[in-house]
Order: structure tokens, then C-alpha cells, then sequence
């Protein structure tokens, strides 16, 4: 869905393209995956930052 968060259960690589701005959690992002989802709109957060931001993983996928 659109307005879901997506967590990475491990490291983000840049070597696709990103549909739209979207919300990413992960444990650890390239400089050009970042730099990809910031030109698209999006945000990327550390998991610490998603659990404060949303405790209860309300709209969260996990991608893996």
C-alpha cells in the first residue's frame, strides 16, 4: 500500500529504482539506496526511529 512503512530486515542496496516517496526502515542503507529515496520523496529510518515514530507497527510490512 501506498502509505506503509517498509522495514528491511537487513541492508538496503540503490540497485533498483523507487516507485514513489516511501517510508523505509532498515538496519543499514547504501549511500546510493539513500540518495535515491531522498530524490524520490521519501524517508529512511533507523529502527530505532520507527519504533519511537510508531510503537505498535501500525501499517508496517516487512520486506525480506
Amino acid at each position: 500500500p501506498e502509505d506503509a512503512t517498509i522495514l528491511v530486515p537487513g541492508k538496503l542496496l540503490g540497485s533498483g529504482e523507487v516507485p514513489g516517496n516511501r517510508t523505509i526502515a532498515a538496519y543499514s542503507v547504501s549511500t546510493s539506496a539513500r540518495a535515491k529515496i531522498e530524490a524520490a520523496g521519501g524517508r529512511i529510518l533507523t529502527y530505532g526511529e520507527l519504533m519511537n515514530e510508531n510503537p505498535n507497527g501500525n501499517g508496517v510490512i516487512i520486506l525480506g
